[in-house]
């Protein structure tokens, strides 16, 4: 668990270095398989990652809503449930695990959020299809360069993805333990019912 949340906050640093990969496409070894590939195959790969950058967006959004929920419901609960524990270790570690759980979420949620930022898209446009369209060499480069690229931002976006499921099913996790150890923390104790006080009445 405490390697997911490591591995979680390393991602935006790995991200960081596979987008380099988009200065200098052709230096990378992956490159290499690429351009083995025939002309008609590279569309069909370059279609392929398309429908693949959209199933990682839609999973990203979809990610990023339930953690919204998650941080917003599992706020109230905690709160509503710490309120009524009496000091304890067990409320310590109830306290702990529960602070731990919005730690994983939140961070789940940023990441979410940050890969929802628009990701540039390849192999389309009338740009694109001009070039392709003029056939030669040119052409194979532009189809080279699109596939190159959809494939390195589409390793960026499936890191984001694994870190957010990482981080919710950990923050699940806790949030689980949290609440079966609140059942058998001492609960606080009522406080005593206040007796009204009748004024006295003064005789002259």
């Amino acid at each position: 668990m405490i390697r997911a949340l490591f591995d979680a906050f390393r991602t935006p640093f790995v991200n960081r270095r596979i987008a380099k990969r988009l200065q200098s496409l052709d230096a990378h070894e992956s490159f290499a398989d690429i351009t083995s590939l025939s002309d008609d195959d590279i569309k069909k790969y370059i279609d392929s990652e398309w429908t693949r950058a959209k199933e990682l967006d839609d999973k990203l959004s979809r990610l990023t809503a339930s953690l919204s929920i998650a941080l917003t419901v599992g706020g109230a609960v905690a709160k509503t449930i710490v309120d009524g524990l009496a000091v304890s270790p067990i409320k310590i570690a109830v306290l702990t695990l529960l602070f731990l759980s919005m730690v994983f979420f939140l961070y789940g949620a940023i990441i979410g959020f940050r890969g929802l930022r628009p990701k540039p898209r390849f192999g389309y446009g009338a740009k694109f299809m001009n070039a392709v369209a003029t056939g030669g060499e040119g052409a194979r480069e532009t189809l080279n360069d699109a596939a190159a690229s959809f494939e390195v931002l589409n390793m960026i976006r499936a890191n984001e993805a694994s870190a957010a499921i990482d981080l919710i099913r950990n923050g699940i996790i806790l949030f689980a333990v949290a609440m079966a150890l609140s059942f058998v923390a001492p609960s606080k104790s009522p406080d005593p019912p206040k007796i009204a006080q009748i004024p006295r009445l003064e005789f002259l």
